[in-house]
Order: structure tokens, then C-alpha cells, then sequence
């Protein structure tokens, strides 16, 4: 990762769990996997909220183990 690809994090980020979305699973199984409440993702995911660095390595860890 470089430093010019921290300027899309947030779009990229919301492209990975829409596609995770996508493929059959809910925000809610999502956040259980990643120990989260799905308020924290749904709020996300509409631009109302943004996620800690830890959040987002949460979320990277339960795509990861569930694709």
C-alpha cells in the first residue's frame, strides 16, 4: 500500500463490503464477525459515520475469513 492509495479508503472500503454484501451475507453477520454493532456499518456505509482504523481492520479480518 502507498500513500496515494489512502486517498479512496473510504470508497474503497465501501466497494469491499458491498461486494461482500453482495454475495449473500448481512451487515448483521458482518458485525458479528467483526465484533461491531451493525449500526457502525449501516451508519458507514451511508456516509454518516466514519469507522476507527481498528474497526476497519475488524471488518478486513471477517471478509477475509469468510470468502
Amino acid at each position: 500500500m502507498k500513500a496515494k492509495d489512502l486517498e479512496n479508503i473510504t470508497e474503497e472500503t465501501k466497494r469491499i463490503i458491498q461486494e461482500y454484501l453482495n454475495a449473500g451475507n448481512t451487515v448483521n453477520s458482518l458485525a458479528v464477525e467483526a465484533d461491531l454493532h451493525p449500526s457502525q456499518i449501516w451508519l458507514f456505509m451511508r456516509n454518516e459515520r466514519g469507522l476507527t482504523d481498528k474497526s476497519l481492520q475488524k471488518i478486513g479480518k471477517a471478509i477475509n475469513e469468510n470468502s
